[in-house]
């Protein structure tokens, strides 16, 4: 099987070798038809001038020797390729004998023609020797010119051929080691047309694929860590309840149920989370009042809040017309306050606000420190991130998930979520939906 560098070299040089032949064809055949209409034109030419000396020779001896067969006169010597006759066409002199493929030029005297001079146009193209070493010499011109053409097509043709090719092996040997899992390697992409925008596109594109496997392989393992943290707490107390070290009173039993549900949560949000990312989460949209979730949502949290001496405030209006799906919406404020729960420090402050601007209804939980670096603001919404400060972090026992989970609902719902730093030193969570018509 030919490689298309090959495949294209053979039909570029081919292209090229047709063109130099049909251009030297070309050439030779406007060479040869210019020759000949120049022959033609100076043996015209000295024809005319040889006339015109016959008609001073008329003049000068007052007429044309007597008949074929009287003695020409001195000054009257005709070629023996041509021949002279009279005004009535009568031979004068001359070897040429008379014949249809004889052409006549008149010879004219005073405006009067005197006698007609005959010569037969050449058979052959070139006869004459001088006129064909001049055509041999622009044969063998033509000839050196046709091979440096040639040779000069065939190197173009490799070049051309090369420099459009090499991308695409690159391109290919890309295509084989990022199907083989290898996504560090890049092209070279600064050429200015379509294969160097096609270069750019696949350096995206392994790019896009090499964070996509870090960020599963790191899924992976944090997911791994997740799940193995409950579970070896569960198999410790459990073992010491089991061995006797400890005795199984209501506080060990209650330790090991909130194991339980956080593991239970966790579960959770892992299988809602991929049914969101595959875009199979179902949702059941109905008219609804966001003001009474948000209450219903916000009471269940107080004491959460007060357990921690969080000065916790919310501020809505009466009604927040939406369409929505209810549970997943609480899910949402779920794990809003959730969050602020966790992270907040003990004493600190959290305010709850929502209102209506224009189409839009706003929900914003903003609390106190500790904050949240500019640089990990926009990573915390990706699966199982959190930022590592004095007290965003795992020793809180959250799992990284909720703020991934709450961005999909948003999405589900046509809006969008953001973060950024609060007033208040801790994090502003600002969740935008459209609102329904009353």
């Amino acid at each position: 099987m030919h490689s298309i560098r090959t495949r294209l070299f053979l039909v570029l040089s081919a292209t090229g070798i047709f063109l130099v032949l049909a251009a030297a064809a070309l050439y030779q055949f406007s060479f040869e038809r210019a020759l000949q209409d120049y022959l033609d034109k100076r043996e015209r030419y000295r024809l005319t001038e040889f006339s015109e000396r016959l008609a001073d020779y008329y003049l000068n001896e007052g007429g044309w020797p007597e008949g074929p067969g009287a003695h020409p006169r001195p000054g009257l010597r005709i070629p023996p390729h041509l021949i002279l006759l009279d005004a009535h066409r009568r031979p004068v002199a001359g070897g040429l004998p008379p014949s249809p493929a004889v052409v006549f030029l008149p010879v004219k005297a005073n405006e009067r023609t005197v006698g007609w001079l005959g010569y037969q146009p050449r058979e052959a193209r070139i006869s004459d020797g001088i006129d064909r070493s001049f055509e041999a010499r622009q044969w063998r011109t033509l000839l050196l010119t046709t091979c440096i053409a040639l040779l000069i097509a065939l190197l173009g043709s490799w070049i051309v051929s090369r420099y459009l090719v090499q991308p695409i092996t690159a391109i290919a040997a890309m295509s084989r080691r990022m199907a083989n899992g290898d996504y560090s390697r890049r092209l070279y992409a600064d050429r200015r047309d379509e294969l160097g925008a096609l270069s750019r596109d696949i350096n995206h594109l392994a790019g896009n694929l090499e964070r996509a496997a870090r960020a599963r392989d790191r899924w992976l393992a944090d997911i791994s860590h997740e799940l193995r943290t409950p579970l070896a707490i569960l198999q410790g107390e459990i073992e010491a309840l089991v061995d006797g070290i400890r005795p199984a009173d209501p506080k060990r039993l209650e330790s090991l149920h909130q194991e339980i549900l956080h593991l239970r949560r966790l579960i959770d949000d892992l299988h809602d989370l991929a049914l969101a990312d595959a875009g199979t989460l179902r949702y059941r949209m109905e008219q609804l009042d966001l003001a009474d979730l948000i209450e219903e949502q916000a009471s269940l949290f107080e004491d959460s809040f007060r357990q921690r001496h969080i000065d916790f405030t919310r501020q809505m209006p009466e009604t927040l017309p939406i369409n929505g799906d209810a549970t997943r919406l609480r899910q949402l404020l779920a794990n809003l306050l959730h969050n602020s729960t966790k992270y907040t420090d003990t004493g600190g402050e959290a305010r709850l606000r929502a209102l209506r601007d224009g189409q839009r209804i706003v929900v914003t939980l903003e609390d106190s420190a500790p904050g949240v670096p500019e640089e990990a603001l926009e990573r915390l919404f990706d699966h199982l991130y959190r930022a590592e400060t004095a007290s965003r972090n795992r020793e809180f026992g959250g799992s990284g998930l909720g703020l991934a989970l709450a961005r999909r609902i948003v999405e589900a719902h046509d809006g969008d979520i953001s973060a950024s730093a609060s007033p208040l030193g801790g994090l502003c969570l600002r969740v935008s939906l459209p609102a329904a018509d009353h």
